[in-house]
């Protein structure tokens, strides 16, 4: 039995979640605290195994409070939070808490939905075999770039022959693994980037623009008919399907779907990925991130098959190692790479194009520490 303490300096939403979470398979509300004092206390006397956490609160906030846990008590951590709270939240990520969801509200039609959301982060958190993180990244700011008027969406540019498309998907603890690499990579990539990351819409925009605030490339949300240029990142927007189409002027554009019943996942990864499989064939590069379940798979495997590479974080730094598991498991994998081989070895790919790939993935894989798991299981 997985036990839950409830951190939150509402009464209100103490209740409802206590409410939300009596009689769930597998977890026990073994009590609640009003702040981060209280609830170091509480860690302390109830040993919790995960923890469902406020970030604004009084006396000592949730922030400070998962600054604590981190270095002192290393627990799962499961943010609840409002809207308004979005760029909070993105540091609590980098602190080491694993996902999140929306505050309980007041109309009871909601709270079903709420409440499978929460059960099922609460499980696979505490279930997974997640690396906690003591200290977060390095989340200092530059300075906004300037962008033409149109940049995203004035007359195609066409990308060169030999130019790449790096798609990317993630789910839980994907904001910091996604963030690590965009921020490592060179103003000058000649590389096209799509990023799926499991995430509700308007959050996902406020991910962009963070984003965008700590990487050397230009970083947006998607929008239909974004053309899909080199040195740009485009994140797939919540609440859509995310694919890539031909332009008619030349080169790719995104094409935005609305959810199907058949969706797993919105944004999927296999979705981009299958579709970036059929238009740019063996110029994609597809990445699979930490998450659970096993969107990528497919996608990776129709990347492999259409002559593209497809690359998977190594289970010595993927905080839930779910998704990458399941896509070296299908034999969709050409490389498992730990997470700070990851934008080495895309920059490489990029510059060099189609010729040197394996060399190039070999030295970056050895010059990035692989540890003895991603020998074994590299193809």
């Amino acid at each position: 039995m997985t036990r839950v303490l409830i951190v939150d300096d509402s009464a209100f939403n103490r209740s409802t979640l206590a409410r939300l979470l009596q009689g769930a398979p597998g977890l026990q509300v073994v009590g609640c605290a009003r702040d981060g004092y209280d609830a170091i206390r509480r860690i302390r006397e109830l040993r919790p195994d995960v923890l469902t956490l406020d970030l604004e609160m009084p006396h000592m906030d949730g922030l400070s409070l998962l600054r604590w846990v981190m270095q002192e008590h290393p627990l799962p951590v499961l943010v609840v939070t409002s809207r308004e709270s979005n760029y909070s939240l993105f540091e609590a990520l980098e602190l080491g808490a694993l996902d999140f969801v929306l505050k309980p509200g007041r109309v009871s039609a909601d709270l079903p939905a709420i409440r499978d959301d929460l059960v099922r982060k609460l499980t696979e958190i505490a279930a997974a075999p997640t690396r906690l993180r003591r200290g977060g990244m390095d989340g200092r700011t530059r300075p906004r770039r300037e962008t033409a008027a149109g940049a995203w969406r004035g007359p195609a540019r066409r990308p060169g022959a030999g130019g790449r498309l790096i798609v990317l998907v993630a789910s839980t603890g994907g904001p910091p693994a996604l963030q690590r690499i965009i921020q490592e990579l060179p103003a000058d990539l000649p590389a096209a980037v799509g990023v799926v990351q499991h995430m509700p819409a308007y959050f996902t925009a406020a991910f962009a623009r963070r984003l965008d605030d700590l990487a050397r490339l230009p970083v947006a949300e998607a929008r239909e008919g974004d053309l899909l240029r080199p040195g740009h990142v485009l994140v797939a927007p919540g609440g859509s399907q995310m694919e890539v189409a031909r332009a008619e002027e030349g080169g790719f554009r995104l094409r935005l779907e609305p959810a199907s019943d058949r969706d797993a996942h919105v944004p999927s990864g296999n979705r981009l990925m299958e579709s970036a499989a059929r238009v740019a064939g063996r110029r994609v590069v597809g990445v699979v991130l930490t998450g659970m379940g096993d969107d990528g798979t497919r996608g990776l495997a129709a990347i492999r098959q259409a002559g593209g590479l497809a690359l998977a974080e190594s289970e010595r730094t993927a905080v839930v190692f779910g998704m990458p598991r399941s896509a070296i498991a299908a034999q969709a994998v050409d490389r498992v790479l730990p997470l700070d081989g990851m934008a080495p070895v895309l920059t490489a790919l990029a510059r060099e194009g189609g010729e040197g790939q394996e060399m190039l993935l070999d030295a970056a894989r050895l010059d990035a520490g692989s540890d003895e798991h991603d020998r074994r299981n590299g193809p």
